[in-house]
Order: C-alpha cells, then sequence, then structure tokens
C-alpha cells in the first residue's frame, strides 16, 4: 500500500509583490500542484493521499478553483482524499458538491480503518494540549498514521493546534504527518513513531522552496517513507552577494550579472547586498531593478551592507556631528545589526537623502 503526505499547497495563494498580472499567474501555476499530486497519486497507484491542512490560503475561494480540485479529486474515485483543515482554509469550503472520495476531518479525533493502515486526525480547533493528547485513540496492534496540521512547540498559539512531542508518547502512532510549518522537518515520537512535516507544498516565496511531498510505503506491516519534489514552472532564488570590494554602480552590476546568469528568465530572484562598503558609495538600487527587471519574471534588491567605519579615526574628531552621532550609536546596547542600520540611516540623513528603515 502507498500513502501520499502533502501540505500546505496554499492554492490561490500567489506572490502579492509581483504585481496583479504576474500574481495571477502564480495562481494558475500554483493549480499544477495539486495536479500533480492527483498524477502521480494515480501512477503509483496510492490507496490515500493525506492533505494535512492549507489547501487554500484563504476561506473565500473562486468556484473555478473548487471545482477543479473537486473534479481532480473525483477522476480518480478508487483512491481515498483525508483532509484536515489548518489555519488558512479552517472553514469548511466543499459544503456543496463533495466528491465521495474526499473525506474531511471534524474537530473531533476520528479514525478511518482502511484494512493494513488506520487513518486518524481531526482539523484545527483551539486545544489545551492535554486534552488533546488524551483524544488520540489508537489500537496498539494496528499500523497507524496521524494527520494533523499543527506546530509542535511548548506554546499556545492562536491560529493552530500546538503540543509538544512527548505529549504522544505512547499514543500508538507510527506516522505523525503534519502540515503547518512549511520547512522539511522530521524526529522520533518514541521507540515506535515518528513525526513528518511534508514541508512547502507549493507556496510561493523566498526560502520556502524545495517544493514536494512524502511517499509512504507500507509492506508487510512496516511502514517506511521518503521526499519527493515537484516539478516547478519556476522557483524563487535568493542570491547573497558581497560588494565589499566594488568602487562603483559598475561593478556592483557585474557582479549581480555573474551570480544571476545561470537563472532562467522565468525565475524570481531576489538580490541582497552585503558586506562593508565605503561611505561614499552610490549603490543606485532603482536602476540596478529596473535593469535586472526585463531578465526575470520579477526581480528585487535589498541593501544589507555595512559602512566601513575608522573608529580610531573618528574619535581623534573634534566639533564632527557624524563622529558624535556614530560614536553615541556604537556606544549604546544596541545589536551589532541594529548600530550598523542606524549608522547607515544617520549618515544619509546628514548628507540629506531619503532615509530608508
Amino acid at each position: 500500500m502507498k500513502i501520499l503526505h502533502v501540505a500546505d499547497l496554499h492554492l490561490e495563494g500567489g506572490y502579492n509583490r509581483v504585481g496583479n498580472e504576474k500574481n495571477k499567474i502564480l495562481k494558475e501555476d500554483g493549480l499544477s500542484f495539486f495536479e500533480q499530486v492527483v498524477e502521480i497519486a494515480k501512477k503509483e497507484n496510492v490507496s490515500a493521499v493525506l492533505v494535512c491542512g492549507d489547501l487554500f490560503d484563504k476561506l473565500i475561494v473562486r468556484k473555478s478553483i473548487m471545482k477543479f480540485v473537486s473534479d481532480k479529486i473525483s477522476s480518480c474515485p478508487e483512491i481515498k482524499f483525508f483532509y484536515c483543515l489548518g489555519n488558512h482554509d479552517h472553514k469548511l469550503l466543499f459544503e456543496e458538491n463533495r466528491p465521495d472520495n474526499l473525506i474531511v476531518f471534524p474537530a473531533e479525533f476520528t479514525k478511518y480503518d482502511l484494512g493494513e493502515v488506520v487513518i486518524g486526525g481531526n482539523s484545527v480547533v483551539k486545544y489545551v494540549k492535554s486534552d488533546f493528547a488524551r483524544s488520540v485513540n489508537f489500537d496498539k496492534g494496528r499500523l497507524n498514521i496521524l494527520m494533523l496540521h499543527a506546530y509542535l512547540a511548548n506554546a499556545t498559539y492562536d491560529d493552530c493546534l500546538t503540543f509538544e512531542v512527548k505529549d504522544l508518547k505512547g499514543r500508538n502512532v507510527d506516522y505523525l504527518a503534519l502540515g503547518h510549518v512549511h520547512t522539511r522537518m522530521e524526529g522520533k515520537i518514541d521507540e515506535r513513531g515518528e513525526w513528518v512535516y511534508a514541508g512547502n507544498g507549493g507556496k510561493y516565496g523566498f526560502g520556502n522552496y524545495p517544493c514536494g511531498y512524502v511517499m509512504i510505503e507500507v509492506k508487510e506491516g512496516k511502514l517506511s517513507w521518503q521526499r519527493r519534489d515537484f516539478e516547478l514552472k519556476r522557483n524563487f532564488f535568493e542570491e547573497n552577494i558581497d560588494i565589499s570590494s566594488c568602487e562603483n554602480v559598475s561593478d556592483i552590476k557585474r557582479l549581480i550579472s555573474e551570480r544571476t546568469q545561470k537563472i532562467g528568465k522565468d525565475n524570481l530572484l531576489r538580490i541582497v547586498l552585503c558586506g562593508e562598503c565605503e561611505e561614499g558609495l552610490e549603490k543606485h538600487l532603482q536602476i540596478l531593478e529596473e535593469q535586472f527587471s526585463e531578465k526575470f519574471f520579477y526581480f528585487e534588491i535589498s541593501d544589507k551592507t555595512k559602512i566601513k567605519i575608522d573608529l580610531q579615526k573618528i574619535a581623534a574628531e573634534t566639533l564632527s556631528l557624524k563622529a558624535e552621532m556614530i560614536k553615541l550609536i556604537c556606544s549604546s546596547n544596541l545589536s551589532d545589526e541594529d548600530k550598523a542600520v542606524c549608522i547607515k540611516a544617520g549618515l544619509s540623513a546628514l548628507r540629506g537623502e531619503e532615509v530608508e528603515i
């Protein structure tokens, strides 16, 4: 038996910073992730698909998108789709025309017997942690999968179920299928079971890739799993570029060109300038952004550089507003990062420039 575990597809999520027209394209691209889930499930002859929350990004979804998802699920009636609601889609959106093979978990713990394995779970609700753990009721002699949209933490959050892994010790869980955290993570529950975050199922954003799912296999009473990636139409890339050696904007442009020449034009790119620069280095971020925006689906640039400061030289200066400002900031209790931001803003203000923080 094979079971596909996916979470956080966030259909209709997009990425607002690209503008309305390009965001429409990203939303359409996002549907391909769910389409891949269905096609992979068919090809691999899986018995069940576990959608661990945030299938949709918002509580209001276009009827055409609901029909698309419903039709895809209905196209493979031999596969059961188990769906626990997340913090983004915690309202039941399949109130009408719900596919016969779609099972949506209620707020209370519920379990379903698939023969070789038992699938249990519940949808997002605020719980007292101890109450939640006591509600998990699996038989010791069965192979049990628990699916949740939850945050493993020792603190309570208002938007989702939170609990600590130790709360499930001895609850006969073999595999805890999780959604909510977009990072790929896993760990042990106890000597019997393990917890697995499927990771980013498709929501767009810098730092959230790779997008993928988990394929679970049940064979001869034992469970194993492996991570797999989705095929992407476009991806998000973030490049940190040290411009300490740059003397002018042409040098900066050259470094950006060298670092991005292998990134395809259909992708989204964020450039973060870093390093230590001379005070007077003109970076012309807006001009650079305009020039490189033509080469990619989306391009943005941010400045995280620090200004080279000769503290001994500044200490020797007298009647210098700049020196007094830097001395005051350097002697403060601010973090080094905050000091760098304040110095950069202060120097810009002294030059009569617009201050960005």
